[in-house]
C-alpha cells in the first residue's frame, strides 16, 4: 500500500490501484524507457501523467519522489522484503524491474568484460 505520508506524491497524483506499480511519466524517449519495460515484462502498473511543466516536474510533490525533477520515476508497493520503494532516474528503474522480475537480463553481467576475437 502507497502512504501519502511517505510517498507525498500519492497526493497529487493519486492511485486508483494502490497495491500496483505506479509510474510517474511522460512520452519523451526517456519517459517512455519504463512503459515499454514494464509492458515487455508484464509487471502490471498504473501510469500517471506527469508533464515536463514547472508546476508537475517541480511540485514538491514530485521532488518528493525525484530530486533531480525529471521523470520517469516509479514507485513499487512490493518493493524489497515487502515494503513500498520509490525509484527514479530510467536506468536505474530498468535495472531494478529487470531485477525484481529476473527478465531481460542476460546471464553474464560481469562489469567491463568484452570477449575479442583477434
Amino acid at each position: 500500500m502507497i502512504d501519502p505520508h511517505k510517498f507525498p506524491i500519492a497526493r497529487k497524483w493519486p492511485a486508483a490501484n494502490p497495491d500496483i506499480l505506479q509510474l510517474y511519466s511522460f512520452p519523451t524517449p526517456n519517459g517512455v524507457k519504463a512503459s515499454i519495460m514494464l509492458e515487455e515484462i508484464g509487471l502490471p502498473y498504473e501510469a500517471h501523467k506527469v508533464t515536463l511543466a514547472d508546476a508537475d516536474v517541480k511540485s514538491p510533490e514530485f521532488l518528493s519522489l525525484n530530486p533531480n525533477n525529471k521523470i520517469p520515476a516509479i514507485i513499487d508497493p512490493n518493493g524489497p522484503d515487502g515494503e513500498p520503494i520509490g525509484l527514479f532516474e530510467s536506468g536505474a528503474i530498468l535495472i531494478y524491474l529487470a531485477e525484481k522480475t529476473g527478465k531481460l537480463l542476460g546471464s553474464n553481467r560481469s562489469s567491463g568484460s568484452r570477449s575479442s576475437n583477434g
